[in-house]
Order: structure tokens, then sequence, then C-alpha cells
């Protein structure tokens, strides 16, 4: 009895020896490494005019164009080769790339899905000033602009950088998070920071930094908010 049990392990472990020999080289592949780095950078500081079309209106400040130039010099001085600088096309989010762009040696790009707008946020009253057609039509912009941007780049690691807007950067880092967007409005935003999300090859994100401002000195830090709610010193 104890013969005729061995035979038949023996016979079963020679099965499944032949089976796993006929599994396509390629399951085996192993995993790519690449990670796709989407630099996330507000607008500079800028005048608010009465001009209706945003597009043309709220140019930079002096202050403004220097933070860009803050953020520009910052990121030209690191050891990576960005693949792309790209501007929404309201004038303050264009020339703070344009004022990076000369700095870092890349031409930016305009992309209108990635201009400012107000989605639906977790208080109504954020959007008193906005109908329920441009609320559900900015929740859908930036859903097309997670799908267009955060996503992988398996082959390599590649680095991008996006000029854009407060709004659309925190609905952004809340969903690269699995958080609730309708939150966006809490985080606090400076101008000219650095965002920065991890998008790994399997799709999932690592945030990185949020609204680093490590390049401008306090006095020229300009926020959504209060910042740190520090006391500026009086330029």
């Amino acid at each position: 009895m104890k013969r005729l049990f061995l035979a038949a392990l023996l016979s079963a472990c020679t099965a499944t020896a032949a089976g796993a020999a006929d599994v396509p080289a390629a399951a085996a592949q192993p995993a790519s490494r690449g990670t796709h780095f989407v630099y996330l950078v507000r607008h500079g500081a800028f005048d608010r005019d009465d001009h209706d079309d945003e597009r043309t209106a709220n140019p930079l400040n002096a202050l403004g164009h220097e933070q860009a130039k803050l953020l520009g010099a910052r990121l030209a001085a690191l050891p990576v080769t960005f693949r792309s600088l790209v501007t929404s096309d309201f004038l303050r989010a264009r020339q703070t790339a344009e004022d990076m762009g000369a700095l870092m040696r890349v031409t930016p790009r305009v992309d209108t899905l990635i201009h400012e707008c107000t989605p639906t946020p977790e208080h109504p009253e954020y959007t008193t000033y906005h109908s329920p057609e441009d609320v559900a039509h900015c929740v859908a912009t930036l859903e097309s602009v997670g799908a267009k941007y955060l996503v992988p780049t398996p082959d390599a690691d590649t680095w991008d950088v996006l000029v854009c807007h407060g709004n659309v950067i925190r609905w952004l880092t809340l969903k690269a998070l699995g958080a609730d967007v309708r939150n966006w409005y809490g985080p606090d935003i400076a101008n000219a920071s650095l965002t920065v999300i991890a998008v790994r090859p399997d799709g999932t994100c690592r945030l990185v930094t949020f609204s680093d401002t490590g390049h401008i000195p306090f006095e020229k830090q300009t926020w959504a908010g209060r910042g740190l709610g520090a006391k500026k010193p009086v330029r």
C-alpha cells in the first residue's frame, strides 16, 4: 500500500512539473519600476481686475513674477529632465509658466482643461456665485484632468509640470489620495507653491509634498488663506 501511495505521489508531481513548463514565459516577466511624477504649480500672486474674461484678465503683479522665478530656479536646479511644462490658458498661469520656462529652458504649452473652476464643495454656500451647471461642468472637467495626467508611465521615471490653480490642485490631490473630493476647500495653498504626486506603475498614487513654499522667503509668500497664521514683517 505504501509503495502504491509513493508511486501515485511521484506521478502527480511529475504531471504538475510538466504543466508548469507549459506556462508562457511572458507571465513571469518582472513588473516595471517607472514612476510618473506630476508637479502641480499654483500661479503666482496677481492683481484682480473686473474684466469678464479670466483668460485675459488678472495678470501677475511684481511679487507674482518674483515668486514664479523663484520656483523656476528651484526646478531648474533639480537633477531631473522634465518631459513637459503645461499651463492653463488663464493669463496668470501662462505668465507664471513663461517665467518658469525661461529658467527651466522648457517652452510651455497650453491645456485649456486645467483652468480654474469651482467643483462641488462639502458646504453648498461656497458655490453661491456659480450655477449648478457650471459646478457640474467643473467636476466633469477635473475628472478628465485626473484621467489624463494622473496616469502611470511604466517604462521609466517621468516628470511633468502643470501650472494651474488652487481649486484644481486641491481637488486633484484629494482624488489621488482616494479622499472625498468635496473637501477640496479645506487645504490652504500658496501662490507659486509646489505640490508633487507620484503615480506608481500600478496606477496608485503617493503624495510627495503639498503647497511646498521652501523656495519663497516668508515675507514674499501669499496664500489662499492665512498660511502659517504668523504675522508677516512689514515690507
